[in-house]
């Protein structure tokens, strides 16, 4: 950006990023701040509408060799946030009273692209790792033992994915969301329910995801009914090793994009 005239320090001073689209990393503030900062922090960001991080390291331009980055620039600053939003950025002043954050790198949080936070054990009792055999089947058929007791409290297990992904610097997931004959819409209308109770600190896109084949289980018939919900893409794997029909399988999945205005995400193993 510095070549182009634009340093990282600019480009922050001028973008009105919310508070909840940066990430303060790596995770040491915990390590070294007491219990009682902690709480007293915490209340802060909850009662108080303006207030001032200092110490904060950011990024302000790059070191070159020959044309080449081989650096990172940075520098501390004290970063006001009023009303969830970046207000000002200022030389640090770290005498001043305002929440020390003890050098620690700010920077836009984290995207998961690929996840599936409506199946997840997180939050419930340790389960060991349970293999089909059989290949790809194999683990199809393992799903569909498994998923009935799964679904019990997936809305819990979905927020406590989200609160770890949130722990770690990530404020938004595109999740990939099962629709097939075993949990039908249930996946899908479990996680929405998770996102809607966290939608004010953690954004999501939606994947309608034929896990189980759209021909190879009976799974058409629930896409076309997710297709119509508050879903962002539809989406496939395989279709030959699952379904043995790449342009029946290819030719459905366009078309329900297309009829229902949807975008397409589909990953291969093939």
């Amino acid at each position: 950006m510095e070549k182009l005239g634009i340093s990282r320090k600019n480009f922050l001073k001028n973008s009105a990023l919310s508070l909840a689209g940066l990430t303060i990393v790596p995770g040491i503030l915990h390590a070294e701040t007491s219990q009682n900062e902690m709480k007293y922090h915490s209340e802060v960001l909850k009662s108080t509408k303006v207030y001032t991080l200092k110490n904060v390291l950011l990024e302000t331009g790059f070191e070159y060799a020959d044309d080449e980055v081989i650096a990172t620039k940075t520098a501390l600053f004290s970063v006001e946030i009023a009303d969830g939003k970046i207000s000002k950025i200022s030389s640090n002043q770290s005498g001043v009273a305002a929440i020390d954050a003890k050098g620690m790198l700010m920077l836009p949080s984290f995207k998961d692209m690929h996840i599936h936070l409506d199946k997840t054990f997180y939050g419930d009792k340790w389960q060991a790792i349970k293999r089909g055999l059989g290949g790809v089947k194999g683990m199809i058929a393992l799903e569909q033992q498994i998923l009935p007791d799964m679904l019990k409290n997936a809305t819990h297990k979905a927020e406590k994915m989200i609160e770890l992904l949130q722990s770690k610097g990530t404020s938004f997931a595109r999740s990939h969301v099962n629709i097939e004959p075993t949990s039908k819409l249930d996946s899908l209308k479990n996680l929405q329910v998770a996102l809607e109770n966290k939608k004010k600190v953690f954004g999501a896109e939606l994947v309608a995801f034929p896990q189980h084949g759209v021909f190879y289980t009976d799974s058409a018939s629930y896409l076309k009914e997710a297709a119509k919900m508050d879903i962002d893409f539809i989406g496939g794997v395989d279709p030959f090793t699952i379904d043995g029909a790449i342009e029946r399988t290819i030719d459905f999945t366009v078309q329900l994009a297309l009829d229902n205005g949807k975008g397409i995400d589909i990953h291969l193993h093939e």
